[in-house]
């Protein structure tokens, strides 16, 4: 009898090793549930925070590149206007046709004679 006795005692530490290594391996896996979704966590935060450093400089160049185009729409408008008005007063010289630089000169001739005239006509 003392060999059943030992049986069952051993049997009961058996259960209890392995009813202890059971919520060992629960315990570890709440562990590793926990673990897993703090990692998601902080890999969620650092993918926002690198999406939003990404959209600020994304949106700095595109500033810059809209910014820099608009400055060289703006110079080679400049040339074409210059351009243009060179061409049409070379076409109205062509014609014959005085330009309002031309009719802006004859105008301050014109205003320093008659001032010239009434001065003789004052003094004569």
């Amino acid at each position: 009898m003392a060999e059943k006795i030992e049986f069952t005692e051993t049997v009961e530490e058996n259960v209890n090793v392995l009813v202890e290594n059971g919520r060992k391996v629960v315990l570890a896996g709440l562990g590793a549930v926990t673990l897993a979704q703090e990692e998601l966590v902080n890999v969620f935060h650092n993918l926002v925070e690198r999406g939003s450093t990404t959209e600020e400089k994304t949106r700095s160049m595109v500033n810059k590149q809209v910014e820099n185009r608009q400055k060289d729409a703006k110079k080679a408008a400049k040339r074409v206007e210059k351009e243009v008005e060179k061409r049409f007063e070379n076409l109205l010289h062509w014609m014959n046709i005085p330009s309002k630089n031309d009719i802006d000169k004859l105008s301050r001739k014109v205003t320093t004679l008659n001032k010239k005239v009434n001065d003789l006509n004052k003094t004569a």
